[in-house]
């Protein structure tokens, strides 16, 4: 990244004035190199931020205003990243799926919309039945969603065709009480090892902790440039401040503190980008040089 490229970015989304992060996710779509990367929504969570990350009090989110609605909650989303090249195309994650957002758990205050993901995608023109492809970060019901059984009439889910692809040992990380997360799953899961390329340009990365298999995905852009889609290994850009701040939901606590460091790590190398899907509208972006996530900026970061 160069000088100037830091002038011009680093600065504003450290204003306390901008309320950007505290606005919830909508539909955008980017283009980088061969890639055309499109987040869809599907769901609008305003969370309780102390029982999220229990380890923080209120003190701590004095100063974390951007990330925050007025009412004083940690503004999140859930959805899917759309990722297309050369004309094919695969779905990272499946959203949030059917929910009445009137039972939120104890660590939500409640959600602003459900069950969008369906509609987004046929304003986008993509039938969910054409999706070959869809890999996870790990197999939490707001990323299983619409891959679900009960996820839609048909009981292949919104998604008949696809294949389902995890990481290798989040299979074995589930509860058996619970039921198959995916429908057909044990028909249409395959299970990576770390580095594994799922499709042209994009590799498994193990990030565990969160879950026993959590995934990032790796994408490739073709012009030097990389771009992290990391799940849960971060909920918010707060984190990339506080990787040592434990997450209510985190399967092995240490394991997922190790991760987010090398995470962190990772995107703070130039021309590295990351897909935060819960980073409310500051989804993409990467860290800065004063250790601070920097949203992406259209009039810097585009080629």
């Amino acid at each position: 990244m160069s000088t100037s490229e830091q002038s011009t970015t680093a600065c504003p989304q450290h204003d306390p004035a901008d309320d950007s992060g505290g606005r919830l996710p909508h539909l955008w779509t980017r283009t980088l190199g061969d890639l055309t990367l499109t987040y869809v929504p599907d769901a609008g969570v305003h969370m309780i931020p102390t029982r999220v990350y229990p380890a923080s009090d209120n003190d701590d989110w004095t100063g974390h205003g951007p990330h925050m609605t007025d009412a004083g909650h940690l503004a999140m989303g859930c959805g899917a990243l759309l990722v297309e090249r050369h004309g094919k195309r695969l779905l990272l994650d499946a959203g949030h799926g059917r929910i009445s957002g009137k039972d939120p758990e104890h660590f939500q205050h409640g959600f602003d919309h459900v069950q969008t993901l369906p509609d987004h995608l046929e304003h986008l023109g993509v039938d969910p039945a054409t999706l070959e492809t869809v890999a996870f970060t790990h197999l939490h019901d707001d990323h299983t969603g619409w891959a679900r059984p009960d996820a839609a009439e048909d009981p292949r889910s919104l998604f008949p065709n696809a294949r389902w692809i995890v990481g290798k040992g989040e299979l074995r990380g589930q509860d058996p009480a619970s039921g198959p997360r995916l429908a057909g799953q044990s028909e249409r899961t395959t299970a990576v090892a770390d580095g594994t390329e799922i499709a042209e340009g994009v590799h498994a990365w193990a990030l565990p902790g969160h879950t026993t298999g959590h995934t990032g995905w790796i994408l490739d852009t073709g012009d030097g440039r990389r771009v992290v889609a990391f799940g849960d290994a971060m909920h918010s850009p707060v984190q990339v401040q506080h990787p040592d701040w434990e997450v209510v939901l985190d399967h092995d606590h240490a394991q997922a503190e190790h991760s987010r460091r090398r995470l962190v790590e990772l995107l703070s190398q130039d021309d590295v980008f990351g897909f935060g899907v819960h980073f409310a509208d500051q989804q993409l972006g990467t860290v800065d040089d004063t250790g601070h996530w920097r949203p992406w900026d259209d009039r810097t970061d585009n080629r």
